[in-house]
């Protein structure tokens, strides 16, 4: 059996700033001191493993189950880990750091050189306790840094020299 591989990217956005990255990365500083970074930079790490195997379409509108194990005990979350974000072809990975708040890393699927890839280009956290929201405002960044990847696909994913 063949599994297709899709590359996880993270770009710099409109401010040149890896917004992504860079909240991962203190995300794994932060997992080395308490477990709750720990268990969320796990479930995190498996989301876009499942994401970087699986092909887009199984994982969208679906019901998804992740188990990772901390400290000798599973635990489980179940959730629809991918939603489109009704600008083709943005969307959005999901994840539920607890009942309040939640994160969400805005991403394209885009073909080059014969590779899949998903390209991730921001991240925010929705809260509904005090409620904010800015899917709106981070889907319409992340289709303009799409647009622009289209017009110049070898500087965004090849670099510069």
């Amino acid at each position: 059996m063949k599994i297709d591989k899709h590359n996880i990217i993270t770009l710099l956005d409109e401010n040149n700033q890896d917004v992504v990255g860079e909240f991962l990365s203190q995300l794994s500083k932060e997992s080395q001191y308490t477990e709750e970074a720990k268990l969320h930079l796990m479930f995190l790490h498996s989301a876009f493993n499942l994401l970087s195997v699986q092909p887009l379409e199984n994982l969208i509108n679906t019901m998804t189950e992740i188990t990772i194990i901390l400290n000798g005990h599973s635990r489980t979350k179940r959730y629809e880990l991918v939603k489109p974000l009704k600008v083709i072809p943005i969307y959005e990975l999901r994840y539920a750091m607890n009942q309040n708040e939640h994160l969400r890393f805005l991403f394209f699927p885009f073909q080059y050189k014969g590779e899949s890839n998903y390209i991730f280009v921001k991240y925010f956290k929705k809260t509904w306790n005090p409620t904010v929201d800015e899917t709106n405002e981070m889907r319409d960044l992340t289709y303009q840094m799409y647009k622009r990847v289209q017009l110049n696909p070898e500087f965004y994913l090849e670099g510069t020299d």
